[in-house]
């Protein structure tokens, strides 16, 4: 994390013992036992879902790379909790084993009931998604 401008006062205010540095170093999955609030766990869960949980929450996004982004693209997306997911293109930038991840949160939802329509040129992740009946 970059804070050559945080101001010292900033720096010295702390949450729960950390201040703003050590709190921006924490993981994703860190930060989950660190925060109380139900709307913030919620949503660093999803991002440790997706398989994003060793990135720190002060990580510049200039080193996170195209899967990781589309990862936590994907995460935004389920955030929402809806019935009906479009994914347009969810696998690009992503490492075969990412994919896997996926597949395997698409099944959930559609465990769930949700309604998941995918446009994809991958055929390994057309061919997973046309198994649904």
């Amino acid at each position: 994390m970059r804070w050559q401008s945080v101001y010292p006062e900033v720096i010295n205010y702390r949450y729960k013992d950390l201040n703003i540095i050590e709190v921006g170093a924490l993981t994703v999955e860190e930060a989950v036992d660190f925060f109380d609030d139900k709307t913030i766990r919620k949503t660093l869960i999803t991002l440790v879902e997706v398989g994003v949980h060793y990135l720190s929450l002060g990580q510049p996004l200039d080193t996170i790379s195209g899967g990781e982004a589309q990862r936590i693209k994907l995460a935004s997306e389920l955030h929402k909790q809806s019935d009906l997911y479009v994914l347009d293109e969810p696998t690009t930038g992503l490492h075969m084993s990412d994919i896997d991840t996926f597949m395997r949160i698409i099944d959930r939802l559609v465990d769930s009931g949700s309604t998941v329509i995918i446009i994809e040129h991958n055929l390994e992740v057309m061919r997973v998604a046309a198994s649904y009946h």
